[in-house]
């Protein structure tokens, strides 16, 4: 192209070529779309730091699968993502849960609430927790959320008046979770149709896919191929999210003695080790099609069990497991916690 063939917009230089065609897509308009997402700053991160160093966000058409077990974390990483995108159009499809309980999720982890508590001062019309959840929805002015039985025509439907409502169309897409999507009667088809929603609707996409039950209670790590479901072969990016404290809980129940040396040894290594895991979810990227970008074999995250919070965990211990040491040193003091089925 020569220097005639390109304009200056708000967002930068893009090629004056008009788009030319229903479905074929030339070098020129790739070229103004990746200029347009590069300059505007338009692609979504998850908030984990080594993760979005090799994705470089999820752009517009792209489909992150987020892949793990019942109950592993892979909502509290969807979460942890729309809070690290506060100021996005977000549009949640959520048919396994209403949307009172992501409110009440939301307002838990933004206030450092656990969310029980939260629930009796709301029952009690506690003026604080009121206005909890009043500047809750004021956080988040621009998330909208589905929570009806998930048909082609009801997704497409809410895509509509998300559109309407805003003005404008969604910066980002998230469906919990693949299988209730009402597509087809396999998770490779209906990881398919998404697929086609996302390029259809040139949105980012994060779309969360719940896989063996037996393989996570034996906490096994996620891998490209987990849950052998094919709907990875139409994802840009892949993100397992599994519990390494369900490995570890599997290895002890399997030890059938640990009197030798070896034994007291190992058996001490995985109690050490279940003491840090109880409050830990692991992550990492096993396909990534970004030029350039490499995969990730796993990242430990810290999650708080009464809000759900995620922060990266740092210097090998959790916050928690370290006040509860301090708290339980001291015989004046409790300490109480419990875990959130999230």
């Amino acid at each position: 192209m020569t220097a005639s063939e390109w304009v200056e917009s708000d967002v930068g230089w893009s090629p004056a070529t008009p788009h030319q065609h229903q479905h074929l897509t030339t070098l020129s308009e790739a070229a103004a779309r990746f200029i347009a997402e590069a300059q505007a700053g338009k692609r979504i991160d998850l908030g984990i730091a080594p993760l979005d160093e090799q994705m470089r966000g999820i752009s517009a058409g792209h489909l992150a699968l987020i892949v793990g077990y019942s109950h592993s974390g892979k909502t509290l990483v969807a979460l942890h993502a729309i809070r690290h995108n506060i100021e996005r159009r977000v549009l949640w499809y959520t048919p396994d849960e209403p949307a009172v309980l992501v409110l009440t999720k939301l307002a838990s982890a933004s206030w450092g609430v656990p969310a029980k508590e939260l629930e009796h001062r709301v029952r009690d019309a506690d003026p604080w927790a009121l206005k909890v959840l009043g500047e809750t929805i004021d956080q988040f002015p621009n998330l909208l959320i589905m929570d009806r039985p998930l048909t082609p025509r009801a997704l497409n439907q809410a895509y509509e008046e998300a559109c309407a409502a805003w003005g404008d169309e969604p910066e980002l897409v998230v469906m919990d979770y693949l299988d209730l999507l009402q597509v087809g009667d396999r998770s490779g088809s209906k990881a398919e149709y998404m697929k086609a929603f996302t390029t259809e609707h040139v949105v980012p996409t994060i779309v969360l896919h719940q896989t063996s039950r037996s393989a996570g209670a034996r906490g096994q790590r996620m891998g490209i191929d987990s849950g052998n479901y094919g709907g990875e072969t139409v994802a840009m990016f892949q993100v397992g999210v599994w519990r390494k404290r369900n490995a570890i809980q599997h290895e002890l129940s399997e030890m059938r003695s640990f009197t030798s040396e070896w034994g007291a040894r190992r058996y001490a290594e995985l109690q050490h080790d279940l003491a840090i895991h109880r409050y830990t979810i692991t992550v990492n990227l096993n396909k990534n099609k970004r030029p350039g970008g490499d995969l990730i074999d796993e990242v430990d995250l810290e999650v708080q069990l009464d809000t759900g919070v995620l922060t990266p965990l740092s210097g090998g211990l959790p916050s928690q497991l370290r006040r509860l040491r301090v708290v339980t040193d001291d015989p004046y003091r409790r300490y109480e916690t419990g875990e959130v089925p999230w």
